[in-house]
Order: C-alpha cells, then sequence, then structure tokens
C-alpha cells in the first residue's frame, strides 16, 4: 500500500533505488546507491513531518512512554516535556526537549501524530544543554483533535529520531 506521507515517499524512493541496484545494468556502485538513498532521506526531512524521524510508535498517557522506543540507549537521554494532564481543545500547549551536552544536532523537529494518524511538525534550533521548545498547535499551522498526540523528537538535518513523548486532548 502506497502513502502520501514522506516517509512513505522516501521508502519508495529508496525501494526503487534498491530494485534498480538488483536489475543490474544501472551503472552505480554501491556507495553512489546508498549516497542517492540518504538524500533522497534527507529531502523528505526537509520537506515533511520528520521523513524517517516519525516511526510507527504511539505515546500511552498512563505510563507516559512511547511503544516502542525511539530513543537510543547508548546516549546521554535526551529529556523532554510536555503536559501531563489533559489540556482543552483549542489550548496551546509547550512541547520541549533538553539537548544532551555530547549531542551533534542543530537542530530538531518535533512531530506530532494526532490521534487519526494524521502528522504536523515543526522545527527549532538545538543548543546542547539547553531547552529547544516548540508550541503546539501554533507553531505547526495545525488545529489539535481531541485524544492522544505522539510526539517524535529527530534530528532536523538526519531524520533520525531522538526521543518520544506525547500529551492528551479533551
Amino acid at each position: 500500500m502506497l502513502t502520501t506521507k514522506p516517509l512513505g515517499a522516501a521508502l519508495c524512493g529508496a525501494a526503487v533505488l534498491l530494485v534498480t541496484a538488483c536489475g543490474g545494468g544501472h551503472g552505480y556502485s554501491p556507495e553512489e546507491l546508498n549516497d542517492m538513498i540518504v538524500d533522497t532521506v534527507r529531502a523528505s526531512a526537509r520537506e515533511g513531518a520528520g521523513g524517517l524521524g516519525v516511526p510507527d510508535t504511539l505515546f500511552d498517557p498512563t505510563t507516559y512512554m512511547c511503544t516502542p522506543a525511539v530513543d537510543d540507549r547508548s546516549t546521554d537521554a535526551w529529556r523532554t516535556t510536555a503536559p501531563r494532564s489533559p489540556v482543552d481543545v483549542g489550548d496551546s500547549v509547550e512541547l520541549g526537549v533538553l539537548v544532551p551536552e555530547d549531542a551533534e544536532a542543530s537542530a530538531v523537529t518535533a512531530s506530532v501524530i494526532g490521534p487519526g494518524g494524521g502528522a504536523a511538525a515543526a522545527g527549532t534550533d538545538a543548543e546542547p544543554g539547553e531547552w529547544s521548545r516548540v508550541r503546539y498547535p501554533d507553531d505547526f499551522d495545525e488545529s489539535a483533535e481531541s485524544g492522544v498526540h505522539t510526539v517524535v523528537w529527530s534530528d532536523a538535518e538526519s531524520g533520525t529520531p531522538l526521543t518520544c513523548d506525547g500529551f492528551e486532548v479533551d
């Protein structure tokens, strides 16, 4: 099934490149094909809701955890902040991520996946040791709907998922 989301476009582009590679006669080395896939994913990340930064993960407001988790346990934890009690429809909420001291990201993207599965993204600068913040729905040119919203923070340049959080709208 094809999807119109940036993730689907990036994966379809990567699949086309891989199928072409397996067919022979394309004239590209494995390194060139890898670079083409990376460029496709980066372009997708810049154009839409985080590219590969929006994995199939969901926030559970009863445990305050995302399943499956998206953060890399081998690095310092990316701490997040979001409302811990339901907010009213129409209220603006502040979402934040504390950038670890050893982080190499210079900008981050917050992708908010609504209860219906639609995603919207907003980016902000990342400074090691500092909080990066965005306001939902204000910075997303979006309107909030009732239900649980999942927030996936990703590296704005590469689309790599960094951490996940969420909030609930009544």
